[in-house]
């Protein structure tokens, strides 16, 4: 009872006390936050809390700063503040915006308040973070090396997310793999806001590449899922073993790579037709220059006689090259047959001349009479053969035709220049003579040619224009063609184009009676809109005019010179889609129109819809067509007594996947056809291809079905055949030698290999850039190698090490003598010193500090240091400097000795005094201003 008494007492005495003291009165106090932040301060946030007394009571309390995640309140996080009436406190305010903030809007609270811990006001000041998707690509050694067969290679990329985001990745490795061409092998992670991740893989190089010199591993990445690359990198994997054979990788691979092989197949045609073929191709080197070999020959049940064509051989020395067998000569006036050529380039590639006869011949074996069949000799000389932009070519061709019963002399030249980075043009100017003996006639002629591309503002503008005269021998023989495009955006993201072709053709000839005329206008011209959502759409319009005489005789005119023609009009529309993930494509073409049709006084309804459907492996695609679109089209129909309108109908389906790792390759397709012409036409294909490094297997397939007018015809075609892969070769027309070089530990310092010496076995040596592993006999060999300068380049290895030196190669024999001479050793590491009180905010690292070495100021190796902050060098005998590179230090550090200066000597230990890192500290300013 007592107890219950004293504390109503004590409870009134306290709600006395608290009447007499009289409260704070904090009407009046405002809080305000101004920003003065800097535009070339990105991460630093400086703010002005600015607390104002407006009334009549003196104030005491606290200003309070929070920050969120990734933010950090370089000022003191609460201020005590005592103000009087009518003061003004002004209280700078700096935070400092972490790499590792995420994207997006973020808050920053101030409060004020009282001696109660009462919050009298607060303010919030947003801060909008802008996404950085920033990414870095570095491998972990640039440098592999390989020497055990059976042993894997292994390849690590380093992948830093430098952004603010959280980020999904895709690497893709490149393995040049030369007989099934490139190997693609993909990993995917996820890597968090300023963080690393180490991507690995593991391969066992092929036989071939195991032969290789070295070879480049190829890293690309990208941003899932839009697989936008974000960086590229690379990993030389070099082949040390003792001996090697060389490969040049800097010349076109095209013109200096061989792939030798050999395929053997047989292949049955119907019920009645078996044909055996062999092809082949390859090359090798010779001690001045290499020879190349093509080969094709097969033969047939129903033929006496093999065939032999696409066979040559052709032998490379220096800046000649000798050529003997089947030509395929693409020339203004075209020749093919057996014949021999001689080609000359300069040495810098930029001046060629080509002289050739051929004798114009099917097969390498043609019983045929020589020269029965017509032949020919050409000579071209070029100037800038290696220059795009700027070149010249004059031709001359002859050709002994006994079809057309003339002897045909052709010459011209060929012009290729580019005004600058926009417009570019391309001429040829060609004049022939004809002599015509049986009717003692010579007749000249012309042919002109112009091609050209550029912009005039935002139009894109590419033109084709070529005339030739009536009786030009060339390969293109009375035809008047003009073509010319345009296209260009408008309204930022709508194309639109118009292209426009006018072609006439009249070949005359003096020993063939019927005058061929055809002519042919087309106008395409439409619009493409902008992409919505996964959907594209384009319309367009097309005019098409067709006009010839060479169908006269399905219109049972024959004899009639009169040309025939149809003309059409047409509206076009297509509409595209691809999946989000874009694995899905397809497309729906429509075209409608009317068109006037020879001998028709109306207009007829023809139109084309045209569907394709595409998914990784598949394609599936379908048209059907009410109408004749050319004129080709309604001359069969009406071939075929044939009176309602034509029709097409097409569909198609095709699939080409590889299985098993890429060792086999499956394309299949089946189609079927149905129009007045071909009936119902069904057939289809199946492929197999089994794929090994020295070998390949394939077995092809097909069936073709023809149905029309009561006629049937099957026709089943089996193709299987053998790929022999033999050892590829870089070929190299010059001179070529062999290096031999002895390495040996010179422990008497004498250059000579003596008695004291010892050979030195698995010690890595570099020429040029590539690396060898010696022998147990201390040994070396680099063979087929080119005439010429070459440059023994040092590896520092533990312990020993070799002058570097330069040396030419001006024999087939080459002897070098490598003496290993004793170094020193450096060492040193990296220490922290700071005041944790003070120091502002940083992440500690030791290792991966880089430190560059210098000798008489030139820069020789870099190292780094390990977990332990320590790092390490071996270094020949001499006077070097060794300097810390400071953009390898942590934010926020520093060094205040960044270099230093030592001497090596071999055989010894020399310790450098430990680099000192330093932590850069806290500034705080308060600022105070009364009335």
């Amino acid at each position: 009872m007592l107890y219950n008494l004293f504390k109503r007492t004590f409870s009134v005495f306290l709600i006395l006390i608290a009447v007499l003291i009289p409260a704070q009165n904090n009407a009046g106090v405002i809080l305000e936050i101004r920003n003065e932040s800097r535009a070339d301060k990105g991460n630093i946030i400086d703010l002005i809390v600015v607390v104002k007394n407006t009334g009549n009571d003196p104030f005491t309390g606290k200003v309070e700063i929070t920050t969120p995640s990734g933010f950090r309140n370089i000022s003191p996080g609460k201020t005590e503040v005592h103000m009087k009436p009518g003061e003004n406190l002004y209280l700078p305010v700096k935070i400092l915006v972490n790499n590792n903030v995420v994207a997006g809007e973020s808050h920053i609270l101030c409060k004020l308040t009282d001696g109660q811990n009462f919050v009298i006001a607060k303010q919030e000041i947003p801060y909008v973070v802008s996404e950085n998707n920033m990414m870095r690509i570095t491998p972990e050694n640039p440098v592999v090396y390989m020497n055990n067969v059976n042993d894997s290679v292994e390849v690590k990329a380093r992948v830093s997310n430098l952004g603010n985001k959280r980020q999904n990745v895709t690497l893709v490795f490149k393995i040049p793999e030369v007989s099934q061409g490139n190997i693609f092998i993909e990993k995917s992670g996820t890597i968090e806001v300023q963080k690393d991740s180490i991507f690995v893989f593991r391969f066992f190089p092929s036989k071939v590449l195991m032969r290789s010199s070295q070879f480049t591993v190829q890293i690309a990445g990208f941003r899932e899922p839009d697989k936008e690359i974000f960086g590229n990198t690379s990993v030389s994997v070099q082949n040390i073993s003792s001996t090697q054979r060389y490969e040049d990788r800097e010349t076109d691979i095209f013109s200096n790579f061989s792939k030798n092989s050999i395929t053997v197949s047989y292949r049955r045609v119907g019920e009645n037709l078996d044909m055996y073929q062999m092809i082949g191709s390859g090359g090798f080197n010779l001690p001045s220059g290499y020879l190349y070999i093509r080969g094709n020959i097969y033969a047939m049940n129903n033929h006496s006689d093999p065939v032999v064509n696409n066979t040559y051989i052709s032998y490379h020395r220096e800046n000649n090259e000798f050529t003997l067998g089947n030509m395929s000569k693409l020339l203004e006036l075209s020749l093919f047959g057996r014949g021999a050529e001689y080609a000359f380039t300069s040495s810098d590639k930029d001046k060629k001349i080509e002289v050739g006869f051929v004798d114009q011949s099917f097969s390498l074996i043609e019983r045929n009479s020589f020269l029965k069949n017509g032949y020919g000799f050409y000579t071209r000389g070029t100037l800038g053969a290696q220059n795009a932009s700027r070149s010249i070519s004059g031709t001359y061709i002859f050709r002994n035709d006994p079809y057309d019963k003339a002897r045909h002399h052709l010459a011209g030249t060929d012009v290729q220049y580019a005004f600058n980075q926009d417009w570019k043009m391309n001429a040829k100017m060609y004049s022939g003579l004809s002599f015509y003996e049986d009717i003692n006639t010579t007749k000249p002629s012309l042919a002109l040619e112009s091609q050209y591309s550029g912009r005039i503002k935002k139009v894109n503008l590419n033109g084709n224009y070529f005339y030739s005269t009536n009786y030009y021998p060339g390969n293109r023989r009375g035809m008047l063609q003009i073509q010319q495009n345009f296209s260009s955006h408008i309204f930022t993201d709508h194309y639109v184009y118009a292209n426009v072709t006018v072609s006439d053709f009249s070949p005359k000839f003096y020993f063939y009676n019927t005058a061929m005329q055809s002519d042919n206008i087309r106008v395409d011209t439409g619009i493409n809109f902008p992409k919505k959502g996964n959907f594209a759409l384009g319309v367009g319009y097309q005019y098409q005019e067709e006009k010839s005489n060479s169908y006269n005789n399905f219109f049972n005119v024959p004899g009639n010179q009169e040309s025939k023609q149809l003309k059409a009009q047409r509206l076009t529309e297509y509409i595209t889609w691809l999946s989000p993930d874009k694995k899905h494509s397809s497309i729906i073409g429509i075209e409608t129109g009317l068109v006037n049709y020879p001998n028709a006084d109306h207009l007829d309804y023809q139109m084309k819809i045209n569907g394709n459907y595409n998914y990784k492996w598949l394609n599936v695609n379908c048209t059907y067509q009410y109408g004749s679109y050319f004129l080709s089209e309604y001359a069969f129909s009406k071939m075929m007594n044939v009176n309602t309108p034509y029709e097409k109908l097409s569909l198609s389906a095709f699939v080409n996947k590889n299985l098993f790792r890429e060792k086999i390759n499956i394309s299949s397709g089946v189609s079927y056809t149905h129009d007045v012409l071909y009936g119902r036409s069904p057939s289809g294909f199946v492929n197999l291809k089994y794929s090994k490094e020295r070998y390949g297997l394939y077995l092809n397939s097909s069936w073709f079905n023809y149905s029309s007018n009561h006629f049937t015809n099957n026709l089943l075609t089996i193709e299987a055949g053998i790929t022999i892969n033999f050892q590829t070769s870089t070929l190299n027309p010059g001179k070529k030698g062999e290096i031999k070089a002895f390495v040996y530990y010179d422990r008497n310092n004498n250059n000579v290999y003596d008695g004291e010496d010892q050979e030195a076995k698995d010690y890595l040596i570099m020429l040029n850039n590539i690396s060898f592993k010696t022998d147990q006999e201390g040994n070396i060999r680099y063979q087929s190698i080119p005439f010429g300068k070459y440059a023994l380049k040092q590896i520092i290895q533990q312990g020993w090490y070799y002058d570097e030196a330069s040396f030419e190669v001006d024999k087939h024999h080459y002897f070098l003598e490598i003496p290993l001479h004793q170094n020193g050793t450096s060492k040193g590491k990296v220490i922290y010193q700071f005041d944790a009180k003070t120091a502002l905010e940083f992440s500690p690292k030791i290792g991966g500090i880089i430190l560059n070495i210098f000798r008489n100021d030139q820069f020789l190796q870099k190292v780094m240091t390990d977990d332990n902050g320590e790092f390490i060098s071996f270094l020949e005998s001499g006077n070097y400097r060794i300097e810390l590179n400071g953009n390898s230090l942590p934010a926020n550090t520093y060094c205040e000795r960044m270099t230093a200066d030592f001497t090596v000597e071999a055989g010894k230990i020399v310790s450098l005094e430990p680099f000192i890192i330093k932590v850069k500290e806290k500034n705080i300013r308060v600022k105070k201003f009364g009335n």
